[in-house]
């Protein structure tokens, strides 16, 4: 049975034995060796032959001119509407069929899909170079993500609705070092992630530690002054990647979509999953989950992402491939990291401390600073305490009014016992130096000399005198006609004498 060649190998083997026919070979010999090797029959290979070798003209294409092209793009890639158009403009054009056949040849699938879909569409069908670091924490990305899964927020708010994912994931072994969950992404919430994948927590795993470049996306949250300042105090490059370009941090996008597909659609109240007529989702007849729920079941997928699910193009788990590189970690002790890695607000001291989230926190440092706006540093969905900072000079940290320890309490009283005793302190000494007198000159020629020295006996002549002045004040405050009694009332005065008020008459006894 004969097999079935196509053009192109037909013209091939033509060519082939031209050239041999040219060069003094058999023909017969070689179309014999041609049809065995084909499969064919010797009769096939000489019709192929002689066909190859009448002259015929050769075959015209119709070619999309750029008018073509722009037409193309003006109706969105709506062919037939292309052939209209350019027809009513007077153009000769071929069938509407060659015109398709034309424009399939020169239009790319690239230009299709930017044709429909935008940049999207051409980005499907770039190609892109792949590159990963060298090391474990060379580079990260982050990136933040909402949630397409509906959640019953924590009281007051009732209403269901789309949390936010923080993702720090490392570039060399997909690792997610450090996640966050929030109704609204903020750049506390960032540090918060941030400072999570830095320190190297046992109950979490063995990897943590400073990258040495960040790469998060542009978003507002990311471009807060707060990143800024912990990157540069932490010793850490940031760079952010370009606006639009997902691409340049692929390997967090990745673990985003791995999400989704592997965890997320599985959950109820996905909001990408089917819907009724009236554009409900399908699910259970119940409340959508709480969000504290989503954040176990959150972490519980992070685990198994890390930990037992092998990555498909590492062919092991991150966390297998982060042990087998034996680069040393850049650690921070998690004290310092508590305030380095905090978002910070503006607060004034008030008489109970400084107000945050509906909390008063107090501290020691804080007495005497009443009236003063501070910086206020705190990590979000913790406010066991927060730090407190003066001018970007640390002050203290300041724990809850409600919460505060004996110690603590303690702590607070003695600061505010020091504070008066110092000032009492001070203004006993300012009040010497202004009670200083010059002593008595008592022979011509006596130089002047200060003393602030008080004896006993001036000291009680100061007494008396400020007991008498105070005795005035009193008295002179002790006046009858401001309580507007009836005139014909008398009052006894024992300074005065009896004919003059000093003794009262029967009426001035309450007789009528």
């Amino acid at each position: 049975m004969s097999r079935h060649v196509g053009p192109e190998l037909k013209r091939l083997l033509v060519a082939r034995l031209r050239e041999q026919r040219a060069g003094g070979e058999p023909t017969s010999t070689s179309v014999r060796d041609t049809a065995a090797a084909m499969g064919v029959s010797e009769r096939s290979v000489w019709g192929w032959l002689a066909s190859e070798t009448q002259s015929r003209k050769p075959r015209t294409r119709y070619e999309v001119t750029e008018a073509d092209r722009d037409a193309y793009w003006a109706w969105r890639g709506n062919v037939a509407a292309v052939h209209r158009d350019r027809v009513a403009a007077g153009a000769v054009m071929p069938s509407l069929q060659t015109l398709y056949e034309a424009f399939a040849r020169a239009i790319t699938p690239a230009e299709r899909a930017a044709v429909a879909d935008g940049v999207e569409g051409r980005r499907r069908h770039e190609v892109y170079l792949r590159w990963a670091p060298a090391a474990r924490n060379a580079l990260w990305e982050a990136d933040h993500v909402e949630i397409p899964v509906l959640v019953v927020p924590p009281p007051p708010a009732h209403k269901p609705c789309k949390p936010w994912a923080t993702l720090f994931v490392d570039g060399f072994s997909r690792l997610v070092m450090g996640w966050a969950l929030s109704l609204v992404p903020t750049s506390a919430v960032v540090l918060a992630a941030l400072r999570q994948g830095i320190v190297v927590d046992p109950d979490r795993g063995p990897f943590g530690g400073l990258p040495e470049r960040l790469r998060p996306d542009n978003g507002l949250e990311f471009a807060a002054k707060a990143i800024e300042r912990s990157c540069a105090a932490l010793g850490v490059e940031l760079d952010p990647a370009p606006p639009y370009q997902g691409y340049s941090k692929g390997k967090v996008e990745r673990v985003n979509r791995s999400m989704d597909q592997e965890f997320l659609s599985g959950l109820p109240f996905y909001t990408g999953g089917p819907r009724a007529a009236d554009g409900h989702l399908f699910g259970p007849g119940t409340d959508p989950m709480s969000l504290s729920l989503f954040v176990d079941h959150f972490a519980q997928w992070v685990r198994h992402y890390n930990t037992t699910r092998a990555h498909s193009e590492l062919g092991e788990t991150p966390l297998a491939r982060w042990l087998a590189d034996a680069t040393p970690l850049r650690e921070v002790p998690a004290e310092q990291l508590r305030w380095m890695l905090m978002a910070d607000v503006e607060r004034t001291v008030c008489k109970d401390g400084v107000h945050f989230g509906g909390i008063a926190f107090v501290a020691g440092a804080l007495n005497g600073l009443v009236g003063e706006r501070v910086q206020v540093r705190y990590t979000p969905h913790d406010l066991r305490q927060v730090e407190v900072f003066r001018a970007d000079e640390w002050l203290a940290t300041a724990y809850p009014q409600g919460a505060l320890s004996d110690e603590q309490r303690a702590e607070v009283l003695a600061a505010r016992r020091r504070d008066a005793a110092e000032l009492g302190r001070r203004q006993r000494r300012a009040s010497r130096r202004a009670r200083a007198r010059l002593a008595p000159i008592t022979e011509p020629g006596t130089p002047v000399a200060e003393t602030t020295v008080v004896t006993a006996s001036q000291a009680r002549a100061d007494r008396a005198d400020r007991t008498t002045r105070r005795d005035d004040d009193l008295r002179s405050l002790a006046m009858t006609n401001l309580l507007d009694f009836h005139s014909d009332f008398a009052y006894w005065n024992p300074d005065l004498p009896e004919d003059e008020g000093g003794a009262a008459d029967e009426r001035g006894r309450g007789g009528s």
